[in-house]
């Protein structure tokens, strides 16, 4: 026979374990607000500002429920756009990458990334459209440095980093992707590319190391640089007559060279270094430097962080 005390017991048994379990917080039904297009032709860094509605989200990225998000839909209306939410439970999590004015298509893995058509059209599948307001920079095909090359013999990948630059100075670095049967997709970074009041000390490069591996040693094996963007003196202004940035870990003898347009590094390598450069995952990643140059040779600039 069950007696009250034994069912009071059961109870807070089953809301401990519930607690214990995690229940995720509801999402407010909203509809898509009428009309809705977000405007890739702003002015300002409009792509740091939460700009696609919740609503929108959800539809693109359907949440299961009872799943956490990060960020927590339940508490924000909005997010900055070509972010992805992670989704997860008790026993699993994935994410959902959100696009931009349009949701993330399929990229081709026989896209043509040695043409500018061919380049539009994947960069296009990251859901910010390429379309005539981004006027066509140039693209860096993948380069691999290091002895031995940085890129392992089983890895079939191929790639190009594409940049584009729009009537407001909006520069889009798309760094495209194809791993051969495995991953095809456009990762895109947008940034200012005008003048900037001078700053103190060196000016950051365009680009900063990522994707680092890191050797039993406790040092980096191999790392990429990759992305387009501005390349400045110190008085923070655009190095229009810039042909050439020579990029590379601090410290380290092994540089990439890139090309340079209209003030525009467009950059691409997946570099093994030389030295014993220290990595430690509990600290920022170790600084780059370069060294941008004149058609002629000339050295105008250098840059780092």
């Amino acid at each position: 026979m069950k007696s009250r005390f034994g069912r009071v017991v059961a109870v807070h048994i089953a809301v401990a374990t519930l607690v214990l379990a995690g229940c995720a917080a509801p999402i407010p039904r909203e509809p898509v607000p009428e009309g809705w297009a977000l405007d890739v032709h702003q002015p300002g860094e409009w792509w740091t500002q939460p700009v696609i509605p919740r609503s929108v989200v959800v539809q693109r990225c359907p949440l299961p429920a009872g799943w956490f998000s990060e960020p927590d839909l339940s508490q924000v209306a909005a997010v900055r756009p070509g972010i992805s939410i992670e989704y997860s439970s008790v026993t699993d999590d994935y994410q959902c990458p959100i696009g931009w004015s349009h949701p993330v298509g399929e990229a081709s893995f026989t896209a043509d990334l040695g043409t500018e058509k061919g380049l539009r059209e994947f960069c296009s599948s990251s859901g910010l459209p390429m379309d005539t307001g981004w006027r066509f920079l140039g693209f860096r095909e993948l380069e691999l440095l290091g002895d031995p090359p940085a890129q392992p013999a089983d890895l079939a990948e191929t790639g190009a980093t594409a940049a584009f630059i729009d009537r407001n100075g909006t520069v889009v670095g798309c760094v495209a992707q194809i791993q051969q049967g495995a991953w095809a997709g456009a990762t895109m970074k947008l940034s200012l590319g005008g003048n900037r009041p001078a700053g103190a000390g060196v000016p950051a490069c365009p680009v900063a190391a990522q994707a680092l591996g890191r050797t039993d040693a406790g040092t980096v094996e191999e790392f990429r640089l990759r992305g387009a963007g501005a390349v400045r003196g110190p008085d923070g202004r655009v190095l229009q007559e810039a042909a050439t940035l020579r990029i590379g870990l601090a410290g380290d003898s092994i540089t990439a060279t890139h090309p340079v347009v209209e003030g525009i590094a467009i950059v691409n390598a997946w570099i093994r270094p030389k030295e014993a450069i220290a990595l430690d995952w509990e600290k920022p990643a170790p600084a780059v430097s370069g060294s941008i140059f004149s058609a002629d040779g000339k050295l105008l600039a250098t840059c780092g962080g």
